[in-house]
């Protein structure tokens, strides 16, 4: 089942990102009455194919971009009648309009899609904390005034990162990773004791146990905050089709006291209790309807990325959403608000995903960022599972990259016929024919090689997860 979401997801979302910049590329080319043979989603053999007036309408079996194919006599002879709407025969600017439209159409279309998803709402977590690691950077930037409350065990929010508002966790690591990528080794934390609304601000709190290039680190953790713990009974919300569990016949509601003679009181000793088993067959004693039960399971494992093995029994805990009400927060705007978020929210992603891209070519941070259609095929199957609003965080953020990827100067992209583009202008005449081959070329080699990187990853990053 697994397997049909991500399929479907990635259906749908690369279908969605791929029409969306073709349409650029078409719109504006009929605006200029170039003529369209082909507007193609997808590549190799047609599995739809429809015949407009000029233009053939296909679909590819192959899901992994698109294209547009204009009237050029580099494509063949062109009748002395339709020279005038040939492709080749447009001024250098026209032909600069028509390519650049299909980046600049996927960067709009994510800004209006990160502001349906704040006009929808964006809820999380609250950044809420009653507790913090002495012997860390938060506790080492703590004021004395700090520990005048710790009798008492307080509770925490944080209100600001270096200024700028953030009302969920989630937006915490997001200011995090913005320093880390922007080279920042220090941040402020502005924090409110909630019980009695005095402020507080962490400063010069140190990034330097931070590595990007180890997506296991949990820097909430590292950095020294102990979220709110909150109590979880040990009732399975999610059992996975196939799983240790489900093959057991454990279903969600179902309680767990036990395993083997360990009691387990809350999710987090259930949890302790699994991972300290890997690949054992325990005795799994629940509750259904107020009667007892035992099965018989036979635990998976899993690797974690520290490399240490941990048993797996294939569920999720169920969160009674009365019970999380008070530590979770939706975040929704009117519409001119949720535009100015979307387009902020875009901005900052788009400057990111450029320093990100300057210092993996320069070596600075590691090549496993880069993600291929694995990766995306199984973040789209989850999206869609999740909800619309993640939903609609995905597919912004696929659009953005996909318009910011074109953009890249590399020959065979759009970014690359651009910069052909420019040449031109500059020296009045088309770059040569020699050129633009060795360009081709190396262009090639340059896609497949981030391909495989990006397949590299995917295939590692599935093994590991």
């Amino acid at each position: 089942m697994t397997f049909l979401w991500s399929v479907l997801g990635f259906i749908v979302v690369m279908g969605v990102v791929v029409t969306i910049h073709e349409w650029g590329h078409y719109q504006v080319a009929r605006w200029f009455n170039i003529k369209v043979k082909v507007f193609s989603i997808g590549f190799g053999k047609s599995i739809y194919e429809k015949q407009g007036a000029e233009t053939c309408f296909k679909i590819g079996m192959i899901p992994l971009g698109g294209y547009v194919r204009f009237l050029d006599e580099a494509e063949g002879p062109v009748a002395k009648e339709e020279l005038a709407r040939a492709f080749n025969h447009q001024s250098v600017y026209k032909r600069f309009a028509v390519v650049i439209a299909g980046p600049l159409v996927n960067l709009i279309f994510a800004v209006l899609v990160f502001s349906m998803m704040y006009l929808v709402g964006v809820s999380g977590l609250k950044p809420i904390f009653n507790e913090v690691t002495l012997d860390s950077p938060i506790g080492e930037s703590l004021p004395t005034t700090f520990f005048q409350y710790q009798d008492v065990a307080p509770t925490w929010s944080i209100t600001q990162v270096d200024g700028v508002p953030v009302y969920s966790w989630q937006t915490v690591h997001q200011a995090l990773l913005k320093a880390k990528v922007h080279h920042k080794n220090t941040v402020d934390f502005t924090v409110e004791q909630i019980e009695s609304g005095e402020m507080l601000v962490l400063k010069t709190v140190s990034l330097s146990a931070l590595d990007l290039n180890k997506p296991e680190q949990n820097w909430l953790q590292l950095l020294g905050f102990a979220p709110f713990n909150l109590f979880l009974p040990p009732v399975l919300g999610t059992v996975l089709a196939d799983g240790p569990a489900s093959q057991a016949g454990l279903r969600p509601q179902d309680e767990v006291v036990a395993i083997d003679e360990l009691v387990t009181p809350d999710w987090k000793a259930l949890v302790k209790a699994i991972q300290e088993k890997p690949n054992q067959r325990v005795k799994v004693h629940y509750l259904r309807e107020d009667a007892l039960y035992t099965a018989s399971v036979v635990l998976g494992q899993k690797t974690l990325a520290s490399g240490e093995t941990v048993g797996q029994m294939g569920v999720g805990v169920y969160v009674d959403p009365e019970r999380l009400k008070p530590y979770t927060i939706v975040i929704q705007y009117g519409l001119v608000e949720a535009v100015q978020k979307g387009y902020q929210r875009s901005v900052d992603l788009f400057n990111m995903s450029l320093v990100m891209l300057q210092r993996m070519f320069f070596g600075d941070v590691s090549l496993q960022h880069l993600s291929g259609p694995l990766s995306i095929a199984q973040f789209s199957g989850q999206a869609m599972q999740s909800g619309l609003v993640t939903f609609l965080g995905l597919l912004g953020l696929i659009s953005l990259s996909i318009g910011l990827l074109n953009l890249l100067p590399i020959p065979i992209l759009d970014g690359g016929h651009l910069v052909y583009y420019v040449v031109e202008m500059v020296k009045g005449s088309p770059v040569s024919a020699q050129v633009m081959e060795i360009g081709q070329r190396i262009g090639i080699v340059l896609i497949i090689g981030l391909t495989f990187v990006a397949l590299f990853n995917d295939v590692l990053r599935i093994s590991n997860g």
